[in-house]
């Protein structure tokens, strides 16, 4: 089982504090989900796990390295309008996997793992300016699955997608974490973290972590209303998006 411990970590950009005193272990047993106010500090947290700020050793993994983590960042490098194939794409998780600076047949299989696992095998050979959004973060998600992380990152992976969509990914998420992936990820929608996350990190310069469960879930629910953490509105009901999104997923 991989760990995350992060122990009393504060963090400020030019003395402007983001992040006091968290305190945070991660199992990979967990499905993680941070939420919280823009500003509060989720997407410098992320970074601070994936080594692209100083942590100065507040952070230590266990049967873990950076290379075992595969990262879905909000703002894709990927540009929409380029007329890339999505397997080309997906194989861009594999750069730190070539020979000798060479692609191998074991990446492109690796790349068509990935794709079978987010549901896009068959689209391989499309140009990734040719599918939708939902479509795109599942081709982004499969590009982080490309190099056999253990652990998967995202932030905001549902940002620009509707509802419907939203639940879509995160049934996707959901399976793959019962598969043995860890899942650390960043969502705006509320609703849809308390359907499928097990535990809930409220974030804003201070982390409060709460389990979620039908026993706790009503202290959960307290403390952000306490926090004016604001439920996204949406068009169905959770239960009816949750139903149609499995049924189109």
């Amino acid at each position: 089982m991989i760990k995350i411990n992060i122990k009393n970590l504060n963090f400020s950009y030019n003395q402007d504090e983001v992040l006091k005193n968290i305190n945070l272990n991660y199992e990979s047993k967990d499905f993680l989900a941070i939420v919280g106010p823009n500003g509060g500090g989720k997407s410098t947290l992320l970074k601070l796990i994936l080594g692209l700020l100083n942590s100065q050793k507040n952070i230590n993994f266990e049967n873990l390295s950076l290379k075992d983590i595969g990262y879905v960042p909000q703002n894709t490098l990927a540009n929409p309008n380029f007329p890339v194939r999505v397997l080309e794409v997906v194989m861009m998780g594999r750069v730190d996997k070539k020979f000798f600076g060479f692609y191998t047949k074991k990446d492109q299989e690796q790349a068509l793992i990935a794709l079978e696992k987010v549901g896009m095998r068959n689209f391989w050979d499309k140009k990734i300016n040719e599918l939708s959004g939902g479509q795109r973060q599942r081709v982004y998600i499969a590009r982080a699955l490309a190099s056999e992380c253990k652990l998967l990152i995202l932030d905001e992976p549902t940002a620009s997608i509707d509802t419907k969509g939203s639940v879509q990914i995160f049934e996707l998420l959901k399976k793959l974490h019962e598969s043995g992936v860890g899942v650390i990820v960043i969502c705006h929608d509320l609703n849809v973290s308390l359907a499928y996350a097990n535990k809930i990190a409220y974030l804003n310069k201070e982390l409060f972590l709460h389990e979620n469960t039908p026993e706790k879930k009503a202290h959960l629910l307290a403390h952000l209303s306490q926090n004016h953490t604001h439920f996204c509105d949406v068009e169905l009901s959770l239960e009816q998006c949750c139903c149609e999104g499995k049924n189109h997923a």
